[in-house]
């Protein structure tokens, strides 16, 4: 039986942020909550509107599979105040497929899929593991104690990244800075709007340079074995840019943290390192960094799970909330690395999954392990309680992580 809007008015809760005290990896305990209650609940958005959110894995799923579920940018909203979320969405690059249903959605994921195939990534292994090596022996040199963040878990990132589109060195720092004013909640939309344009003007000059002399890398094959316009390469190196940065950085950064907290499992993996890919896998599920969205629109009316859906009612997915349910996985609150299953939806799900699951988990795979095989002594240099989180963040991780061996 659907509820009335009367009801669903009186119950709709707002999105939470806060997480539980002195529980850095588990999602706000309103989501639970919710849960328990319904996996699509009513959900009271900033500005008023009355939406859904969903928390249970297999509505997760189903939303996020549904074309009646738009990812347009047009009526979409943040469960959040963000400032600056009043920008127009008509002024976004033509390429930003992310923001795009079917069919056109389907052509750029065609065009761009051969790129990110389990064997194509495979290929970079050598090349990846190179960078992990190089930056682990500056890090080594330096003596300690460092910021994990800044000495290993963003440099990789970036690094693989460039490298992969072409992004010359003295323009990463500055690209890394955008993107973190992008994905902050505390940012003004002056600062917004400032950083989206600086943006714009260096990623012109990049697709400029490829056109002039086209390289090896995505974006120069891109421009010789497509007829994408300037525009359209802009969206497409803005989504790939960002996304492959900010991610797997802090999943990076807080999955260390967490096998830090969790010495048993730590010392496990430690005692046998072909446990890697299943304990990448439950890292992904436990900690399920992006902890706002995705975000869906319905398309028109209809009924979803015995809930009546309105055309312009806005749904947000919580991927933490799901990756932690009961009814997907056995005991989802307890971190264990032999779980051995990769049914969880960090990655998305649906034909908006993330492209680059299959880069990330290599990343993830080699940075883990070169990190903990070269510290076998690797801890804390501070109290955990001095560990701060991200809160106020789209991709939910730890500002600094301050470590010694």
């Amino acid at each position: 039986m659907t509820q009335s809007r009367e009801s669903e008015n009186r119950s709709a809760r707002p999105f939470p942020t806060a997480r539980p005290s002195g529980c850095p990896f588990d999602p706000p305990a309103p989501f639970a909550e919710a849960r328990e209650e319904c996996p699509v609940t009513p959900l009271r958005y900033p500005d008023g509107h009355l939406g859904r959110l969903v928390t249970g894995l297999q509505s997760a799923r189903a939303v996020l599979g549904d074309v009646r579920f738009s990812s347009l940018p047009a009526g979409k909203r943040s469960p959040v105040k963000v400032p600056g979320s009043e920008l127009s969405t008509d002024a976004l690059p033509a390429g930003m497929f992310v923001n795009m249903d079917p069919p056109e959605h389907t052509r750029y994921r065609r065009l761009l899929s051969k790129h990110f195939t389990l064997r194509r990534v495979r290929e970079l292994r050598p090349r990846i593991q190179e960078m992990t090596d190089r930056l682990l022996d500056n890090t080594e040199s330096s003596g300690g104690p460092v910021d994990l963040v800044e000495a290993f878990a963003k440099p990789l990132p970036m690094l693989v990244t460039s490298e992969l589109l072409g992004l010359p060195e003295e323009d990463r720092a500055p690209f890394g800075h955008h993107v973190d004013v992008l994905f902050s909640l505390s940012s003004s939309g002056e600062e917004m709007q400032q950083s989206m344009v600086l943006l714009a003007g260096m990623l012109h000059a990049l697709i400029n340079a490829a056109r002039k002399e086209p390289g090896p890398d995505i974006l120069g094959r891109l421009t010789v074995e497509t007829e994408l316009t300037d525009e359209e390469l802009l969206g497409i190196t803005t989504v790939l840019l960002i996304a492959g940065l900010e991610t797997t950085t802090h999943m990076l950064a807080l999955g260390t943290y967490a096998l830090l907290r969790h010495p048993e499992q730590l010392a496990a993996l430690r005692a046998d390192w072909s446990l890697m890919d299943d304990a990448v896998e439950e890292l992904l599920r436990y900690l399920s960094v992006v902890q706002i969205g995705p975000i869906r629109v319905a398309a028109e009316d209809f009924e979803f799970e015995g809930q009546s859906i309105r055309k312009g009612e806005v749904v947000t997915v919580s991927l933490p909330a799901a990756n932690r349910d009961p009814q997907g996985f056995e005991d989802p609150d307890t971190f264990d690395i032999r779980r051995g299953t990769t049914r969880h939806v960090a990655f998305g799900s649906g034909p908006h999954q993330c492209m680059g699951h299959h880069l990330a988990r290599l990343e993830l795979s080699i940075g883990y392990e070169s990190l903990l095989r070269r510290f076998p002594r690797l801890e804390l240099a501070v109290p955990a309680q001095d560990i701060g989180t991200r809160e106020m963040m789209v991709t939910y991780g730890v500002p600094k992580l301050p470590v010694r061996w």
